[in-house]
């Protein structure tokens, strides 16, 4: 997280409370390093060739954070899809 989400000033790296507004940050924190996690994961099944596993971590970490990596890992997933004529998932 680069900016305070309540008055949008400059963070350090891991820091645990804005410096300027004093906002609590530990579970906006939490909830990126989890959409983080989930990205990861996703790009793991995927390099397994498990599609099914990966559409779950990509949607899960797109419910979490908007993304635009993520997004394209949901856009390759897609096209990959397509190009070996497994049914796409609605949902992705």
């Amino acid at each position: 997280m680069k900016r305070c989400p309540i008055c949008k000033a400059r963070l350090k790296p891991e820091t645990p409370n804005c410096p300027r507004c004093g906002s609590d940050l530990s579970i906006p924190l939490s909830i990126e390093e989890q959409a983080d996690s989930l990205f990861s994961q996703a790009i793991e099944e995927l390099s397994k060739g498990q599609f099914d596993e990966a559409v779950r971590a990509v949607e899960q970490s797109l419910l979490l954070k908007q993304e635009p990596m993520v997004l394209a890992l949901q856009q390759f997933i897609r096209r990959e899809r397509k190009i070996f004529g497994m049914p796409n998932s609605t949902d992705i």
